[in-house]
C-alpha cells in the first residue's frame, strides 16, 4: 500500500515588528525626559525618532507586515505627547528669557565724554523712554584713569580716560537694580584734584563721592 507524500509545511511568515517597539521605547524615554527642565532638551530627538518609527510601525501593521500594531500606536501617540510638551517648554522658555531681557538694564545711549568744566548738558545724552525709570552715572577725573561700572545683570564695562575729562553714561530700565561705578587713577601725581562718581536716579542725586585714591558710588534700590 502506498501513501501520497504530504506537501511541504509552508514556513510561518515572520512579522518585521522592530519599528514599532522601537518607537514604543523611545516615545516613552523621551515623555519623561521632556518633564524635566533644561534635561529635557534631549527628549527632542527622541520623540521624533519615536513618532517617525510608531507612524512606519502603525502602517506595517495596516499592510499586515507587522503584529505589534497595538505598540506602534502607542508610540505616536506617546511620543505625539512627548513632542507637544517639548514645544510648551521652549514656548515658556522663551518667553522667560524675553521678560528678563525686557527688564534688564540697557544703555540709552553710548557713554559720552567731555571736557571736565564743559557745559553738562551738551555732553548728555537724550532723555530715557517715558515710562521707564532712569540711571546716570557720571565721572570727572583728575588724572589718567580707569572708569568701570555695572548694573544688575549687565557685564562690568571698563574703559580708561585722560584727565580733565568727564563720563557719562545713560541707563534706562523698567526696574531699579543694584548699580556701582568707580574710577581709580592710573598715572596719580601729588597734588592731582579728587576724582569724583556720582549717580543720578530719576534726575534725582542719589550718591556722590570725591577721593584723589579712588571713588566708588553705589546704589541700591
Amino acid at each position: 500500500m502506498s501513501y501520497a507524500p504530504m506537501p511541504p509545511l509552508s514556513a510561518p511568515v515572520g512579522y518585521r515588528n522592530g519599528l514599532g517597539t522601537a518607537g514604543f521605547v523611545l516615545g516613552l524615554v523621551g515623555l519623561i525626559f521632556a518633564f524635566i527642565p533644561i534635561v529635557g532638551v534631549v527628549a527632542w530627538p527622541l520623540v521624533i525618532l519615536g513618532l517617525i518609527f510608531g507612524i512606519v510601525g502603525t502602517l506595517r501593521a495596516n499592510r499586515g507586515q507587522a503584529s505589534n500594531k497595538g505598540l506602534a500606536i502607542a508610540a505616536v501617540v506617546l511620543s505625539a505627547l512627548g513632542l507637544v510638551i517639548c514645544i510648551l517648554w521652549t514656548a515658556a522658555f522663551g518667553k522667560a528669557v524675553s521678560d528678563t531681557a525686557n527688564g534688564l538694564p540697557a544703555p540709552a545711549a553710548p557713554a559720552a565724554v567731555a571736557d571736565a568744566g564743559s557745559d553738562a548738558a551738551a555732553a548728555a545724552p537724550s532723555a530715557a523712554a517715558s515710562g521707564k525709570h532712569t540711571i546716570v552715572l557720571e565721572v570727572t577725573t583728575a588724572a589718567k584713569s580707569n572708569v568701570q561700572w555695572n548694573s544688575g545683570f549687565t557685564a562690568n564695562s571698563q574703559e580708561v580716560l585722560e584727565k580733565g575729562k568727564t563720563w557719562r553714561q545713560t541707563l534706562s530700565m523698567d526696574d531699579l537694580t543694584f548699580t556701582s561705578v568707580t574710577v581709580t587713577p592710573v598715572d596719580f601725581k601729588l597734588g592731582d584734584k579728587d576724582n569724583s562718581c556720582k549717580i543720578t536716579v530719576d534726575g534725582k542725586t542719589v550718591v556722590e563721592r570725591s577721593d584723589s585714591v579712588g571713588a566708588l558710588c553705589t546704589y541700591q534700590p
